[in-house]
Order: C-alpha cells, then structure tokens, then sequence
C-alpha cells in the first residue's frame, strides 16, 4: 500500500506513552489514534528477515536429524495471540499481543502451536486409552513419573520422564500487505468491573484492540523425529485414516480448521493452507525414552 511507512514498536510506544500522560482524559482517542497508526505501518523488511531466519531454523533441525514440515498457510480470520501475555500492548488494550522486539513482529510461538497440536489430537482419541497414549509418547509426560488431571491418569515406564518427539519453532509472518487490523470487543455482561446478575442491567461498552490481520502468510516449522512417525500413524488409525504416510500432517490441518490462539470459538484464528515440504528423511537416533501407559479413570 503506498501510504504504508516502517515503524518500530518501541518508538511508537514511546510516543504515545507521552500523549497519554500527557492526556490522561483521553485515552479513548489515544488508543483511536495509535490503531490507525499501526494499521498504516509496513513490516515487509522485518519479515523478509523473519523468513531468512526460518531458513536457518530448518537448516539446523535438518542437520540434527529430523524431518522437518516446512509449512506456509495465510490467516483468513484475523488472529489474536497472546492476548493474557504481559506485552507492550497491554498498557494501551488491557490485552496482550506476542511480540518479538528484536525482529519487530508478531509471532505465534512454539510452545503455543505444540499445544494446540496436542490439545486437538487428544479431542480426536475420544478418551481412548490407547489413543491418548500415542499422543502422550509423542508430545511427552512433563512431570515425573505420572501426569493426572481430573480424567486420567498417564503412567511412564521405563523411565521416569518421556521425551517430546517434535520440535516446533515460533511461527513468524511472511507476507502480508497489511499485518495488523483493529478489531472491536463488545463485553456484555459486565458493569462497573462486576459480572451483572440480570440481563437488563447490561451497558456494553465496545473496547478496541490490535489484531492480525486476515491475509497475511505464516511459516510454520516443525521438526518429527523418526520414532514419531509409527505413533502419528497408529493415532491415525484410530481415527480411520489407513494411508499412513502423511499422518504426521493431519493435526496441523485439523488445528487450521479450528482455529489457532485466543477466541478460536468466535472463528478467530483459521487459516488457509498455501505450501508445504518436507525437508530430510535422515533421521539420527535419540536417546531412549520411557513407554507411556494411560488409564481413564472410572473405567
């Protein structure tokens, strides 16, 4: 877009740091003012540099043995992430947004997409045992010896802890004209900061914030080692799909359709497949892990 100029967060920030104290009784058109801000801002450079880093991100998981799915899929909801993040944002929306200051983007982060890719994987076993252990030995136990929550408890045995089989590396955007967009929250049932007990008592009172935009390319990158491959397959099985070989890539199609990051029930977070590769099938043994158990409690 020709009025689009690059910004830096921090300076911006500043800026409107001082207009704020500055104008305390103003906030509201504070806020007006920084959206439209950076709504008008260019992050093309910022994310040539994010790519050129992703590269190097694929280089080093290939050479330490993993396959590596090299994926592009483009938003076609706007997307918030990060939104209970303590973030540079949240003095201005009283939400968060994940920023990463150095390469002055937005990003979804590994931890969030492994989650995500687990979380759905579990909704899809259905609460079979032999199922969820797939996904359990696949994404590994965090604590020692057991993990519970209120249904099931997961046993590791062997040894005392299991290993993550996959590696997921922070997904930056790539391309996009326009990276961010306001986006309107109208909460209804809240009224001088309490939840109102009647619904005639309601007073919404729309508040603005900054969110990705539709249409802008994120690279996901995610390295699978070769012991996961049969677990992917088998979790596959369950769900009926018998061809195997890309099973590995199921979750991450299924996590598009869903929807990724904060208010995925409101349609946030879809995205569009564009690309995909894989990149390296010349897998280097790891260290042995423990066999994971699951038992669903009641049964």
């Amino acid at each position: 877009m020709p009025n689009e100029v690059e910004c830096s967060l921090i300076t911006l920030l500043q800026n409107y740091v001082d207009k704020m104290l500055d104008n305390l009784g103003n906030k509201n058109e504070i806020k007006q003012e920084m959206v439209k801000t950076l709504t008008s801002c260019s992050f093309s450079q910022n994310m040539e540099i994010a790519n050129k880093s992703l590269d190097e991100g694929v280089n080093a998981l290939r050479s330490t043995g993993y396959c590596v799915l090299d994926v592009t899929a483009r938003t076609s909801k706007k997307l918030y992430v990060g939104v209970s993040e303590i973030s540079p944002f949240y003095l201005f929306f009283e939400t968060g947004l994940v920023w990463n200051l150095a390469l002055n983007l937005p990003y979804i982060p590994g931890s969030v997409i492994k989650g995500v890719l687990r979380s759905y994987m579990m909704d899809l076993c259905n609460k079979n045992e032999e199922c969820m252990s797939y996904v359990y030995e696949i994404f590994g136990v965090p604590e020692r010896e057991m993990y519970k929550d209120e249904n099931v408890e997961v046993y590791v045995t062997g040894l005392d802890t299991s290993s993550s089989l996959l590696v997921a590396l922070d997904s930056y955007p790539i391309k996009g004209e326009r990276l961010l967009t306001g986006d309107i929250i109208t909460p209804h049932y809240f009224k001088g900061g309490r939840v109102v007990k009647n619904e005639y008592e309601v007073e919404p009172v729309p508040s603005l914030r900054v969110v990705i935009n539709e249409g802008v390319t994120f690279r996901f990158v995610i390295g699978v080692h070769q012991d996961a491959l049969p677990l992917f397959q088998e979790w596959a099985s369950y769900l009926g799909y018998t061809s195997g070989g890309m099973s590995f890539f199921l979750p991450l199609l299924y996590a598009f359709k869903q929807g990724i990051g904060a208010k995925t029930s409101r349609g946030y977070g879809e995205f569009e497949l564009e690309d995909f590769s894989l990149v390296s099938f010349n897998f280097i043994k790891p260290k042995v892990v423990g066999n994971v158990r699951v038992r669903v409690n009641g049964r």
